[in-house]
């Protein structure tokens, strides 16, 4: 019986929260998701050399724009390889305006965006570490706008 009473005050519950959720609606809907034209030129680009005594390699990061405003494509070469991951800006509500810089070393970089203030927010660290690349989400960024019904 007293199992019976906790699940229905559980389940009463959960539904206030649906309920509630329901009933706004969070958006940023003050710039278009999507770009009518896209530039096929790097918007943003990080380059260094790799110590190499036989080859000039370089470490590239390049973010190029795609049809979606707030998504850009990463391209990334280490030595021989080429490798291609995605970034996702937020929206605050204006054009985003991405770039990549070193960090730590120069075969380290942040991939992020300026805010509405100019100062940089990093969002994806990309480097070399014992001879291997990785790619890493450092930070998330998030905003809500309710929309008035």
């Amino acid at each position: 019986m007293l199992s019976l009473l906790a699940f229905t005050i559980g389940c009463n519950q959960t539904q206030k929260k649906t309920d509630a959720t329901k009933e706004r609606t969070f958006v940023n809907d003050t710039i278009p998701m999507e770009r009518t034209q896209v530039n096929p030129q790097p918007v943003a680009t990080y380059s260094a050399p790799v110590p190499d005594e036989y080859n000039k390699f370089e470490f590239t990061v390049k973010l190029y724009e795609t049809p979606l405003r707030f998504r850009y494509r990463v391209d990334v070469t280490y030595k021989m390889m080429d490798v291609t991951d995605s970034v996702d800006i937020p929206n605050f509500g204006h054009q985003p305006k991405v770039d990549v810089r070193k960090h730590e070393n120069e075969l380290s970089s942040m991939i992020g965006f300026y805010d509405a203030k100019g100062e940089f927010m990093d969002l994806k660290k990309v480097e070399i570490v014992d001879n291997q690349l990785r790619i890493r989400q450092v930070k998330h960024y998030g905003l809500r706008a309710v929309r008035k019904q």
